[in-house]
């Protein structure tokens, strides 16, 4: 990297991959998914009458990129923090590939992107150019047209090169002229949200609180057409918690405005706990059969129970999870023996088998609980006796996330 103090750079350098660097994003199949932090689009024909275009630009680009999860989108904040406490800037970036792949590596970006537009009278010739991060080596893609399909025709270009997929981000229909997009009527954002006062960022930049009434909106007007990123930030355990993998971050949408059109969203962000309490409780239940007025008795069929059910482990494989219960007399005593068995799964510490036998209580004992695991899932029982039934409530849990697991 250029610079007049080395030291310096080398010691930011590793303090901010420190503070910066995020866990890199896979996919269900445990595969890395491509980080992408997108730079400026610069007006390389200097023509002040069409300035705006970088910003519509960026815009597609980022709506196209960040839509699915073949792709994951660097914040712009980390990236602006790395350039600051470096001393580069986003155009420095765009004509130094080592100065890019340094930046991007600060942030834990896999690629960077970086473009310039000439306007030339009917159309725009628009380039862009993709920076690998570990090689400083960069693709170009070049095309020229007049509408906003061919930002999103060279966008498919640039996830083709990530991820080997073919996209088509062409919205049939619509065509819209790059060059008149300035004069659209401009639309608007209303977002609802039961969070009290959470700061809201479009594309960035801050632009509110939320109202903390459900039913009364947060408008964001005068917005050009095109895509935006919305994201809303509270604390440190407020968001939204990401699956099968189980991290943590704020509520962030992509949203296509439309001239003269409202587009209406609903916030996701939650108190992490309240998500992760619905997560860990798989399956859960009573039943109250009948005691036996004499050891001659038969036993209700109630006692006899048999359930099935399945969650994903954080890698995305499928666990299944089998309870059979099943009545047993010892005398004048009745037992109920139970059978947990966890099966499939990422890992063979997922999966397993266990059996418990709870002594139902007579109508004098106290309530009776006990407890067994199998791979990740917990069985809980309980049993209370009354004047005629027993009252057995059921519980299984996951083990591989707990409550507060957001601090860590």
């Amino acid at each position: 990297m250029k610079t007049k103090n080395g030291i310096y750079v080398a010691a930011t350098i590793l303090v901010l991959a420190m503070a910066l660097f995020p866990a890199p994003a896979q996919d269900a199949a445990g595969k890395k998914v491509p980080a992408i932090a997108i730079l400026e689009v610069a007006n390389a024909g200097m023509d002040p009458r069409v300035d705006y275009l970088g910003s519509i630009v960026q815009g597609i680009l980022a709506f196209d990129l960040g839509k699915g999860e073949d792709i994951t989108l660097v914040d712009r904040r980390n990236l602006d923090a790395a350039l600051k406490e470096t001393e580069l800037s986003l155009s420095g970036l765009a004509q130094d590939p080592d100065a890019a792949a340094q930046a991007g590596k600060l942030v834990g970006a896999d690629w960077l992107l970086s473009g310039e537009y000439v306007f030339l009278g009917s159309d725009v010739l628009l380039t862009l150019s993709l920076t690998e991060t570990a090689t400083a080596k960069r693709v170009v893609f070049r095309d020229r047209g007049a509408d906003e399909n061919l930002a999103h025709k060279l966008a498919a270009e640039v996830a083709h090169r990530l991820t080997g997929k073919d996209y088509s981000f062409v919205e049939e229909g619509r065509s819209r002229s790059l060059v008149s997009l300035r004069d659209e009527s401009p639309g608007s954002i209303a977002l609802f949200s039961p969070i009290i006062q959470a700061e809201v960022y479009l594309d960035d930049q801050f632009v509110g609180y939320t109202t903390g009434d459900p039913t009364l909106p947060l408008i964001l007007d005068k917005l050009p057409s095109g895509g935006h990123k919305l994201r809303v930030h509270l604390d440190s355990s407020f968001g939204v918690v990401k699956l099968p993998e189980v991290s943590f971050g704020d509520w962030e949408t992509l949203v296509n405005v439309e001239p003269d059109k409202r587009a209406t969203l609903r916030d996701l962000t939650r108190q992490f706990n309240d998500t992760l309490y619905q997560l860990i409780e798989l399956g859960s239940g009573e039943f109250k059969p009948a005691t036996p007025k004499s050891d001659s008795d038969a036993l209700d069929p109630k006692l006899s129970l048999s359930k099935e059910l399945s969650f994903q482990d954080r890698k995305g494989i499928d666990v299944k999870v089998a309870l059979e219960t099943k009545p047993r007399r010892d005398g004048a005593a009745v037992y109920l023996d139970m059978t947990m068995t966890a099966s499939g799964g990422s890992d063979p510490a997922e999966a397993g088998s266990t059996k418990l036998s709870l002594k139902l209580p007579g109508p004098d004992d106290a309530e009776q609980e006990a407890k067994a695991e199998a791979g990740i899932v917990k069985l809980s029982v309980s049993a209370e006796s009354y004047s005629d039934s027993w009252s057995i409530e059921w519980r299984l849990e996951r083990t591989d996330i707990q409550q507060n697991m957001f601090r860590e």
